[in-house]
């Protein structure tokens, strides 16, 4: 299995997270609940953009679904860092005009005029027009 290597601003990011849960984890009595402020600290961690949901959740000691079920209870902007990706999309080329035009034997003539790329569908149905076998 393939996990992402984490930068060191990141181990930075979670190790001081990670100090909180072991400060309060040391402290507690029985099975307490993990208290809200931490709560806060990783559902941030996510909301930064820069680790997913594993990462968090397998670096602080969490339930990975308890933690996914913490985030959808945020607003939009929070849930949505870790869907939104940057796509480069490069841009088309510079249409250029076109111009069929075709003539039957009896005379008659078409001209059609297109941006860009004519679309083989509308040359058949000029010929078709013309009377001519597509």
């Amino acid at each position: 299995m393939y996990t992402k290597k984490l930068t060191d601003a990141q181990r930075t990011a979670l190790a001081e997270t990670k100090s909180h849960f072991t400060a309060w984890r040391r402290t507690k009595s029985g099975r307490d609940r993990i208290p809200e402020y931490l709560w806060t600290e990783a559902v941030n961690l996510f909301g930064t953009g820069r680790f997913s949901v594993n990462q968090i959740a397998r670096g602080l000691g969490l339930s990975h679904s308890t933690l996914k079920n913490r985030i959808s209870q945020q607003p939009a902007e929070i849930q949505a860092v870790q869907t939104a990706t940057f796509i480069e999309v490069k841009p088309p080329h510079a249409p250029s005009d076109c111009v069929i035009e075709m003539e039957n034997q009896s005379g008659s003539k078409m001209r059609m005029c297109f941006r860009g790329k004519a679309d083989p569908v509308l040359v058949d149905l000029g010929r078709l027009l013309l009377g001519q076998q597509a």
